[in-house]
């Protein structure tokens, strides 16, 4: 009896006490995991400003992230919705009929399916993530490569701007950059330790193929890890041989596509179309101008990188950093690729030749108060960018003009309309009743070169170039690039303005019905 008067009396005590021991074991761990994160911050300090820093400036002017190639993936998309996936163009006047080949299928599917749940806010919601997602791997993955987080600092200080620059627009192309970040850190690795990991590699140029078409440069990726695989020596030629046959083949994955071998005259238009660097800036050769000075200095520094801490790099790091460089001065819409690489692969070669007294216990403290803030800050102002009505994200393109060119063709059946690669599918998506009723549009693959250099001497103002005009009632054009264009085009023809904004909206036959 005393006995069980003993446990009856203790057992509350006893369970009391265990609540109190995992309490204080429970707030143990809570702290030593909120000083580790402390700690973290501390050491990387800076990279998650430079991050943030990159996040607030994506989303400072989320209108300028709209342009020609969004409203094309936004029209496509609802196309392939509405008519099933395209093979001959039915939606502009200078390429109707000609074989369409929609590679990027996959891509405008995402973009619009975002575009029609949640609205261009989502739509740009989406792309930033892409964007974001993208800068955040290549950071985590040039650490984990081996980079401290003194050398990663100074690299994406500069590759930041570049990508910024270079991958602003909302388009397809966006979705791509986290594929291209993990595709290139797996085979980097690989390229250090081997492993059959490296065959996740194929499966993602199949998922790009269907994205966008950059995919060549994935499968030219694997492939140059192929070939650098039979390079090796580490290893006997029959453990490498198969591996190595496999993904040297891997550019066949391109046609694990819906328009399978058709892609073969896709890829050899995309990509040896010599109109395209002649006519189309973005496919022009990159020069030294002020926007790619950052491009330019990261390029110096991966040259001499190269060549200073050689044995720093991998085969296949070199020839990767080359690869993505070549393609970088031959296109200016190549230079996204080079840096993003660098950002992986040059901080372990840049800590060859920086001194090792960097990360001082000292200065944790400061690092701290500097890098905790930032992320409030970053999501303060992100959350504002995203918390304006849907009209002010798409300013530069009003209702009102778009309004005013379908009132004027609903009053003039078999109305054509020349509008320029900005407002064409933008017209279209707006008002589906334009399909096939405007010139041309942003599929520039689909153009011939006479075609090409006509929009580009019109532009230009040359003798006799507002020729290809004829024919057609109403022209809406750009105001800042082609407002003289315009105004020669309303004295000569005696043309009516309807809308003048951020569009110009003429009317070819002043005596036409507008109403």
């Amino acid at each position: 009896m005393p006995e069980q008067l003993e446990a009856a009396v203790s057992a509350p005590v006893t369970g009391a006490s265990g609540a109190a021991i995992g309490l204080a074991r429970g707030g143990a761990a809570a702290r030593a995991r909120a000083a580790a994160l402390a700690d973290w911050f501390g050491r990387e300090a800076f990279l998650v400003v430079l991050f943030a820093i990159y996040v607030v400036g994506l989303t400072w002017n989320l209108p300028s992230h709209l342009a020609s190639d969004t409203w094309m993936t936004f029209a496509f998309g609802r196309e392939i919705v509405d008519h099933g996936l395209p093979h001959h163009d039915a939606l502009t006047v200078w390429a109707h009929g000609r074989t369409w080949t929609d590679q990027q299928w996959l891509g405008q599917l995402i973009f619009y399916g975002s575009y029609a749940f949640a609205g261009i806010r989502g739509a740009i919601a989406l792309q930033t993530l892409a964007l974001t997602s993208a800068m955040a791997l290549g950071i985590f993955a040039a650490r984990r490569h081996g980079g401290s987080t003194r050398s990663v600092t100074w690299i994406v200080l500069a590759a930041s701007l570049v990508v910024a620059w270079g991958s602003w627009t909302l388009r397809v192309q966006s979705l791509v950059f986290p594929l291209f970040v993990a595709l290139l850190w797996l085979l980097a690795e690989d390229s250090r330790r081997p492993s059959r990991r490296v065959l996740l590699a194929l499966p993602i140029v199949v998922l790009w193929g269907n994205l966008h078409g950059t995919a060549f440069l994935a499968a030219g990726l694997v492939a140059l890890r192929g070939l650098s695989i039979l390079l090796e020596r580490d290893r006997p030629l029959r453990a490498r041989l198969p591996i190595a046959g496999v993904l040297t083949a891997s550019p066949v994955l391109l046609l694990a596509s819906p328009y399978g071998f058709s892609l073969v005259e896709y890829y050899r238009t995309l990509l040896l179309n010599p109109a395209f660097g002649r006519y189309v800036t973005e496919w022009a050769p990159t020069k030294l101008a002020l926007g790619t000075v950052p491009f330019y200095a990261l390029a110096l520094l991966g040259v001499w990188l190269a060549g200073r801490c050689r044995s720093r790099l991998t085969l296949f790091e070199q020839s990767a950093l080359l690869v993505t460089l070549v393609l970088a001065l031959l296109a200016i819409r190549s230079v996204v690729w080079f840096v993003l690489a660098a950002v992986v692969l040059l901080p372990v070669a840049l800590d060859g030749v920086l001194s090792s007294h960097w990360d001082n216990p000292r200065y944790r403290y400061v690092n701290r108060l500097l890098a905790l803030p930032a992320p409030l800050v970053c999501a303060w102002v992100v959350g504002a960018a995203f918390a304006h009505p849907a009209p002010w994200y798409t300013r530069d393109f009003p209702a009102g003009a778009s309004d005013a060119v379908a009132k004027v063709a609903a009053a003039n059946p078999g109305l054509r309309i020349f509008a320029n690669e900005r407002y064409a599918d933008w017209l279209v998506l707006d008002h589906p009743e334009l399909r096939g009723s405007i010139a041309f549009d942003g599929r520039f693959e689909l153009l011939t070169a006479s075609q090409l250099k006509q929009i580009v001497e019109l532009r230009l103002r040359i003798e006799g170039s507002r020729g290809i005009t004829r024919g057609y009632g109403l022209l809406v054009l750009d105001p800042v690039t082609e407002k003289k264009v315009a105004d020669a085009f309303v004295a000569a023809h005696s043309g009516r303005v309807l809308w003048r904004n951020h569009a110009i909206v003429i009317s070819r036959a002043p005596g036409g019905r507008t109403s």
